[in-house]
């Protein structure tokens, strides 16, 4: 008997600290709120300094794994530049929990819905997500965002995507970062380019990975792009 009631009191005290929200929580959640207030009012540069410079971010397009403070901050001006009015509406802000003991840990997380409008075709977009929330030093430092991209992006009349994958080999990553922000010869050109909508690029650090996301009126115009870029800057 002695045994069962010690086997009760030790469950009960399980449970009770499973279920008890950790002391940080209602804070951290409150700073993940406002990131998502600022991000509605397209405030990037406030944003930023809601980041951990050793952040690790899940991305939410296909093949791009988790990026860096620098991917992040390259994620919100892409959406910040294609969409007007957005709006999140949470369905349930709850406890994360630390993936070793089950235990909540002070990380938030939150089931719900953005809205917003394309700002070149106007169309009108509704989309399901989920976000998590980690921080250190007050700074959001890992977490990510679960949603189709993809599906977003083509709904709202991005028809044209173009995806373009390059493998950089170790130790030049340097070398192809500053030339794709050199004037001469780096994305600029493409972006201002007849035909091109829009470009965001972000670096995949787990598969030493770019990839350079660009939105065109027609496949046939980027296609005279490639054929000019490729013959004026040859690789």
């Amino acid at each position: 008997m002695k045994k069962l009631l010690f086997l009760f009191f030790i469950s009960a005290i399980t449970i009770g600290c499973t279920n008890v929200k950790h002391a940080e929580f209602e804070k951290n959640t409150e700073k993940a709120k406002t990131f998502f207030k600022i991000h509605e009012t397209e405030q990037a540069e406030e944003m930023f300094t809601y980041l951990h410079e050793d952040m690790e971010w899940h991305m939410p397009a296909y093949g791009m794994g988790r990026g860096g403070i620098d991917e992040v901050k390259v994620a919100i001006l892409g959406y910040q530049a294609e969409f007007d009015n957005m709006k999140f509406t949470a369905d349930n802000w709850l406890p994360g929990v630390d993936t070793d003991t089950g235990i909540p840990d002070g990380s938030t997380r939150v089931y719900g819905t953005w809205t917003s409008v394309n700002a070149k075709t106007g169309i009108e977009t509704s989309l399901t997500s989920y976000h998590s929330f980690e921080f250190k030093d007050g700074k959001i430092i890992n977490g990510g965002d679960w949603f189709d991209l993809g599906g977003m992006m083509n709904t709202s009349g991005h028809k044209n995507l173009v995806v373009a994958e390059f493998k950089i080999l170790p130790g030049k990553e340097d070398i192809v970062f500053a030339a794709m922000d050199n004037p001469e010869i780096g994305l600029n050109i493409t972006r201002n380019y007849k035909g091109c909508n829009s470009l965001v690029s972000t670096f995949n650090k787990e598969s030493n990975t770019l990839f350079v996301i660009s939105e065109w009126d027609s496949y046939e115009e980027y296609d005279t792009y490639l054929k000019w870029r490729l013959k004026s800057f040859p690789i």
